[in-house]
């Protein structure tokens, strides 16, 4: 007959929900640089855009 030599694991030591939740601080983190880049890159969107309109208006006021 043989033996198993396996340990018991107390489930206190483990601690998995330490881990979980350690990975899921980086995981948002990471969401919220990628959302600050883009919204960077809205935010210098919306200024050329806002710029181009202004010189538009100006243009055809020059115009009249």
């Amino acid at each position: 007959m043989m033996t198993s030599n396996i340990s018991n694991i107390n489930i206190d030591q483990a601690q998995f929900t330490a881990v979980v939740a350690r990975g899921a601080d980086r995981e948002a983190s990471d969401g919220v640089g990628l959302a600050r880049a883009c919204m960077l890159e809205e935010m210098l969107g919306a200024v050329f855009g806002a710029i181009t309109l202004w010189y538009l208006v100006i243009s055809f006021g020059a115009l009249v």
